[in-house]
C-alpha cells in the first residue's frame, strides 16, 4: 500500500503491515494529527466542527474560528487548563453587530464543549469565506445569429437573460 509504506519512512509513524487488507484509520490519527491534539487542539477541533450548532445560523455565515490562545494561569483552575481566549474572524461589516453578542457566543461555546473552555472572545475583522456557496447559473449568452442586429438589442437580450436567470434561482 502506497499510504504504509510512505507513513513507515517518516519519524514516529506507523510500521507498515506485511498483510494487504483494511486498515483501521485509527492507526494514522496519531502520526498525522499527534502534535496539534497533543497541544489542546481537541477545544478547536470540537469549535470547529461544531461551529454552525453553536453560533447559530446568522453567526456562522460571516464568523469562523482562527485559533485559541493561552490565558493567564487563573488561581481557581490550579492543576487545570485555563480557560483561553478565541480568535475569531469576522466579516468587517458585521463586526459591531457580532461585538453586542459576544457573552452569549462565549456562554454559547462553554455550554457545548462541556466546560469553560473560552474566557473571551477577540474579534479579527477579516473577510470570511462562506462555507457552503450556491452556485449561481450563469444565463446563457444569445450568439449573434444576424450580423445587422444592432448592440442594443444584443445588450437587452442579455439583460433579459439575467433577469431571468435571477427570478428562476430565487
Amino acid at each position: 500500500m502506497a499510504i504504509s509504506h510512505h507513513l513507515s519512512n517518516s519519524a514516529g509513524a506507523v510500521p507498515a503491515r506485511s498483510g494487504a487488507g483494511p486498515v483501521a484509520v485509527g492507526r494514522f490519527v496519531a502520526p498525522i494529527a499527534g502534535k496539534t491534539l497533543s497541544r489542546g487542539g481537541t477545544v478547536m477541533a470540537g469549535l470547529l466542527s461544531q461551529w454552525a450548532a453553536i453560533a447559530g445560523p446568522t453567526f456562522a455565515a460571516f464568523t469562523m474560528p482562527a485559533k485559541l490562545t493561552s490565558a493567564a494561569q487563573e488561581p481557581a483552575f490550579a492543576g487545570k487548563n485555563a480557560p483561553a481566549m478565541l480568535h475569531l474572524k469576522v466579516d468587517p461589516a458585521k463586526a459591531l453587530e457580532l461585538q453586542y453578542a459576544v457573552p452569549q457566543l462565549v456562554e454559547r461555546i462553554n455550554q457545548a464543549l462541556g466546560y469553560k473552555a473560552v474566557a473571551g472572545i477577540r474579534l479579527i475583522q477579516a473577510p470570511v469565506q462562506s462555507r457552503a456557496k450556491k452556485a449561481s447559473p450563469k444565463a446563457a449568452v444569445p450568439a449573434k445569429t444576424d450580423p445587422a442586429s444592432s448592440r442594443l438589442s444584443n445588450a437587452l437580450a442579455r439583460m433579459a437573460a439575467g433577469v431571468k436567470g435571477r427570478s428562476s434561482a430565487s
